[in-house]
């Protein structure tokens, strides 16, 4: 990997530690948001906690973070795109500043996809929506939303979206293991 690959691939880990429901939360509200609620740093937890008002700016925060580092890696190629567009997500998971604590992923996720591979989001919307409309949690539809587009990437984009849609629909599926669980329970 060329040194401007590997540069961008680190700094977009390092774009996706800066975690905006925590520095928001921290910011305007002097707390650590993952002390409250479901002890995460994203969107929903932020959402839950403060409202809807904070749930967009955190989401969007996020959504905006996941495009950027998605941007950077494909102004060098496709293949640093889409290893940009894992780097970004891994660094919201696991900030290593923040102890390896932050947020579920599926913001960085979505923005990281509106540059590298959009036609995957047409395929998970209306995977969302009927899942959802089955009575599926929010959790479970949005994660199986992601395997779909994994399954579809193949039919609509090159190997380095598709390998990358699989370690995202993977890497998400971990980082809401608990909350999969939790609902599997109450089944």
């Amino acid at each position: 990997m060329p040194l401007s690959a590997a540069f961008a691939v680190v700094l977009s880990y390092l774009l996706g530690c800066l975690n905006a429901g925590y520095y928001y939360v921290r910011l305007v509200h002097g707390k650590d948001i993952r002390l409250a609620g479901s002890g995460t740093a994203g969107a929903r937890n932020a959402g839950r906690l403060f409202g809807k008002r904070v749930f967009a700016t955190v989401f969007l925060g996020d959504l905006a973070k996941g495009a950027a580092a998605a941007a950077i890696g494909l102004s060098i190629g496709p293949e640093v795109g889409a290893l940009c567009t894992i780097a970004v997500v891994l660094g919201h998971i696991w900030p290593v500043q923040l102890q390896f604590r932050g947020g579920k992923g599926i913001a960085s996720a979505l923005g990281a996809l509106l540059l590298l591979a959009p036609w995957l989001l047409a395929l998970m919307a209306p995977a969302f929506v009927a899942l959802k409309a089955s009575g599926q949690s929010s959790s479970r539809a949005g994660i199986a939303a992601f395997w779909v587009a994994s399954a579809g990437s193949a039919l609509l984009y090159g190997r380095e979206q598709v390998g990358a849609m699989i370690v995202l629909a993977l890497l998400l599926t971990i980082s809401h293991r608990s909350k999969l669980r939790e609902v599997s329970r109450h089944d």
